[in-house]
């Protein structure tokens, strides 16, 4: 359970983060349009304002191009994005490129904003108010037009992952047992226990046996023939099989989608790249926030090609957790070496696919020695 309590002082945001991701909402792209230029975010914090009249709220953070132009505009559009638009989420989600690019819309009567095609409902405001609020703004907006369709359900957000609702359940579920799993709270070789990790992690005892059975198919855990399940020891093989599995995805990202890179994606990584080096010359103690910032540049080098799928796919062939059980934090910013991130960062910024390629599997190599060196340092398995 994450709990931070600091009388007179602020929150931690990222203790702040992970407490309010346990609520599940809906998910809309905030839409725009500005003298033919159309614009576009994802948002989740969007409300019902009022019946008489009609209001909706709207936060957008103030560093966002939309928010500039929903106040040139003075109207924009709410978007509730059905189940099966995950990927226009995550596309309108990131900054920078062409959003519209491929996606269908018609324009509205009132204040010519793009609304999306296959969209569950669409709502258009005009702005009334603009209260302001820590970093973003509170569109309150007077509605112009609404219209829903049926026969689709709603797309929804919860802890970092989009999808029907039970299914989001389901996915939550997975996530926190995997975490489970790959941080050895349950040693090796002892069982795990659905009911006991489901009140853990306030889930459902059905769906994390369910994610249980899945994590055994993908050779994280182990199930003997009376049902039980058990964490599987770490080997070379198995690690070196998902090290080439994520390789695979990345490369063929970079081979795909190199073009769909923008300078804000660069951006981005650049910045990530630098902290893992402020990390690394830290040391002692930076070893969990190294591995998780690790893990975030990856996924986000994969989120170019725009796929949920593939995102997931990818996130899930992650096993970087199991290093804090073998690493020390006297030794990991020695053995941890991130110079081919820094290669890749440096190919992503000069536009060359050939070397970002290259580092990509220079830096698969070294993951795969690193590992073998340290899993024969804990006996042939972690």
């Amino acid at each position: 359970m994450t709990t931070q309590t600091i009388p007179g002082s602020v929150l931690d945001p990222m203790v702040f983060r992970d407490v309010v991701g346990h609520f599940a909402s809906g998910v809309t792209v905030i839409t725009t349009n500005v003298d033919g230029e159309l614009f576009g975010t994802t948002a989740s914090a969007v409300s019902s304002l009022s019946m008489e009249p009609p209001m909706m709220l709207a936060c957008l953070n103030r560093s966002s191009s939309t928010h500039d132009a929903v106040v040139r505009s003075g109207y924009f559009g709410i978007n509730i994005l059905a189940e099966d638009q995950g990927d226009l989420a995550m596309k309108f989600g990131r900054k920078g490129a062409d959003k519209f690019d491929s996606v269908a819309v018609s324009l509205s009567e009132h204040g010519n904003v793009p609304l999306l095609d296959g969209a569950l409902a669409h709502v258009v405001c005009r702005v009334d108010e603009t209260p302001a609020g820590g970093t973003h703004t509170v569109f309150f907006g007077l509605v112009q037009e609404a219209s829903a369709r049926e026969g689709a359900e709603p797309l929804a957000y919860y802890r970092g992952t989009f999808g029907r609702l039970e299914r989001v359940k389901e996915l939550a579920a997975y996530d926190a047992v995997r975490d489970w799993v790959l941080h050895r709270r349950t040693p090796v070789n002892e069982a795990l226990v659905p009911e006991e990790i489901a009140a853990e992690i306030r889930s459902d005892a059905n769906n994390v046996h369910n994610a249980l059975v899945k994590l055994s198919a993908e050779a994280l855990v182990t199930r003997d023939g009376s049902g039980q399940f058990t964490p599987t020891p770490m080997t070379e093989d198995l690690i070196n099989s998902a090290y080439e599995g994520r390789a695979t995805i990345e490369l063929g990202v970079l081979a795909s989608h190199f073009e769909k890179i923008t300078d804000a994606d660069v951006v981005e990584l650049c910045a990530m790249t630098e902290k893992l080096g402020e990390l690394r010359e830290r040391g002692v103690d930076s070893l969990d926030e190294f591995l998780k910032l690790n893990a975030k540049f990856h996924n986000r080098l994969v989120s170019i090609a725009g796929s949920v799928q593939l995102t997931d796919a990818f996130r899930r062939l992650g096993i970087g957790t199991v290093w804090r059980q073998a690493l020390t934090d006297a030794d990991w910013a020695r053995q941890m070496d991130h110079s081919h991130v820094v290669a890749l960062t440096d190919a992503l910024r000069s536009r060359d696919a050939a070397k970002a390629s290259r580092a990509v599997r220079e830096h698969t190599d070294f993951a795969k020695k690193l590992a073998s060196e340290v899993i024969a340092g804990n006996g042939g398995a972690v």
